[in-house]
């Protein structure tokens, strides 16, 4: 059997813009991700880096993976950012010892990601935990951060007991996922959010990494509660039990030239899985406006 040379020509090219089409449409053909290992003293660090432009890095909460931003990242990179998510110590494939560390220790792991793929000066975007590593960072390492952006930010005025049981719930896996659900409600989410349980993805925390990010005062609090000297965003959810609002309030008190406020009326403390459109809005409206 023999084949005109014109017709294996436009078999190829529908072959070709079939397999272009197939590869935008899954997102890995315009922002293909890259990982990258860093190692910092005994750690060995997994970083996932997509996209081109301004470097943005996300931390995210207690216990939880670089997964968590997939929301946020898409929408960033679509942005014209670069997204660089670093994966801590104890989840995934990043390993290292977690027994006694600090937020210090913890920040410098980020520290070591951000240069060893070269994103210095970044955004520093930190989510619960995360933006504790954030201001670490800044504090320390301010050439490494152009600028931070604090999500659901605690530390200075404390969640009341009666939500600290409820997060406990939330992380018990002993019980039902749909019970561990409705305690998300109440203590995760605003009054509005329509969530499934599925969504939530409670399952996905690292008990190896709750443990690498102690919460003890091991680090004052003055050590990096201002986050240095760097412009500063901070999105807040009114309804977040979590890290009340008067957190993001005294900061903007402390910094008012430093910080920008930016309040959620019906969010809660997991707004960036909420609502991650409200947030890179806020993001990228603040980031264009930085020097």
């Amino acid at each position: 059997m023999f084949y005109r040379p014109s017709i294996m020509r436009r078999t190829f090219v529908v072959l070709v813009a079939g397999l272009i089409a197939a590869c935008a449409q899954a997102g890995t053909f315009q922002h293909p991700e890259r990982v990258s290992y860093v190692q910092n003293g005994g750690a060995k660090l997994r970083v996932f880096v997509e996209g081109s432009g301004p470097a943005i890095v996300l931390l995210p909460g207690q216990g939880r993976g670089p997964r968590d931003f997939d929301a946020l990242a898409k929408d960033l990179v679509s942005s014209g950012y670069r997204v660089v998510r670093p994966e801590p110590r104890g989840f995934g494939e990043s390993v290292g010892a977690v027994e006694g560390l600090t937020l210090r220790d913890n920040a410098r792991d980020v520290a070591a990601a951000i240069e060893k793929v070269g994103a210095a000066p970044a955004i520093v975007v930190g989510v619960a935990y995360g933006n504790r590593v954030a201001r670490m960072i800044a504090s320390e390492r301010p050439e490494l951060v152009r600028g931070v952006v604090l999500i659901a930010a605690g530390g200075k005025f404390p969640p009341k007991p009666e939500v600290m049981a409820g997060l406990r719930k939330v992380q018990d896996k002993t019980l039902p996922l749909e019970e561990r659900a409705e305690a998300a409600r109440t203590v995760l989410y605003g009054p509005k959010s329509t969530i499934s349980a599925a969504d939530m993805r409670l399952d996905e925390v690292s008990a190896t990494t709750i443990k690498a990010q102690s919460l003890a005062p091991t680090v004052p609090l003055e050590a990096w509660w201002d986050g240095g000297k760097v412009p500063m965003l901070v999105l807040q959810g009114l309804y977040d039990v979590v890290a009340p609002p008067e957190n993001g309030r005294s900061l903007k008190r402390d910094h008012p030239e430093r910080v920008t406020l930016v309040e959620f009326e019906d969010l809660g403390h997991s707004m960036a899985r909420e609502r991650p459109d409200l947030v890179v809005n806020a993001i990228v409206s603040w980031t264009t406006k930085l020097k």
